[in-house]
């Protein structure tokens, strides 16, 4: 459980108390390529794009990827869906069984424990152009079921999800109450077919008589990762992040 007050939690939150003072005082965040890898103790290197030429805190987005996929993709489509202003950090998970070259996400325990290194191992990197928690959580496919579990574990650190062409039935209606009460702020669904669509209406019907917004919409815009995967996409992630003023465009 990726329980705040630990470690992470408690590192990312630190920055907070003094982000003010701080974030006239940062230079210019560079790096030799927005994207790089993060060494991540005990686990395989994470991906992470880099908010390059940031002088004040940025949050940060957290994508966990599909079952036979690679963080390097992941990490280069959102970028693109979120813009190079915010912290995109793709955990790799472990080598696939059957797909050489691929990468599949443990349970969920392993996951959480990975993404607790891995936002200290950002937070040591990158120190005060970290902005402190809440944090954007997404999840791709088979990834999604995952983030479904990370919400309810910890609802006010995860409080906005997008949950993206996996099974929205991986969140439980016990787990929409829970993250409703949690602290949960808003929930997305985002179908490409019809099957997903009526199961994540369901959902987020629960979620907003619980107190939680949260909404359903289907793209007929198949389920890859292309131009117009990404740029529907792009055009409900307002929508999700509405209401944290830490996601509106900065002068730099």
């Amino acid at each position: 459980m990726l329980a705040c007050g630990l470690l992470v939690c408690s590192a990312l939150a630190s920055v907070g108390c003094s982000s003010k003072r701080r974030s006239a005082e940062l230079a210019p965040l560079a790096a030799a390529a927005w994207r790089t890898e993060l060494a991540v103790p005990g686990f395989g290197p994470a991906v992470v794009a880099l908010p390059l030429g940031a002088t004040a805190p940025r949050p940060i987005a957290i994508v966990l990827h599909g079952g036979a996929d690679h963080p390097d993709w992941q990490c280069g489509s959102f970028r693109g869906v979120l813009g190079g202003r915010v912290f995109v950090l793709c955990p790799r998970g472990k080598p696939h069984a059957e797909v050489q070259g691929r990468f599949a996400l443990s349970g969920v325990d392993e996951t959480a424990a990975e993404l607790k290194a891995a936002l200290a191992a950002l937070k040591v990197s990158y120190g005060g152009h970290v902005a402190p928690s809440p944090v954007l959580l997404i999840g791709y496919a088979e990834g999604a079921a995952i983030a479904a579990e990370l919400m309810r574990q910890e609802p006010s650190f995860f409080a906005r999800v997008a949950l993206i062409d996996g099974n929205p039935n991986a969140v439980t209606p016990s787990a929409t109450s829970i993250f409703a009460k949690g602290g949960g702020k808003r929930v997305l669904f985002f179908c490409t077919d019809l099957v997903c669509q009526g199961r994540a209406q369901a959902r987020a019907t629960l979620l907003t008589r619980g107190g939680a917004a949260s909404k359903a919409v289907t793209h007929e815009v198949g389920p890859w990762l292309d131009a117009r995967f990404a740029q529907a996409l792009s055009r409900e992630l307002p929508w999700l992040l509405e209401g944290d003023a830490r996601w509106a465009k900065p002068r730099r």
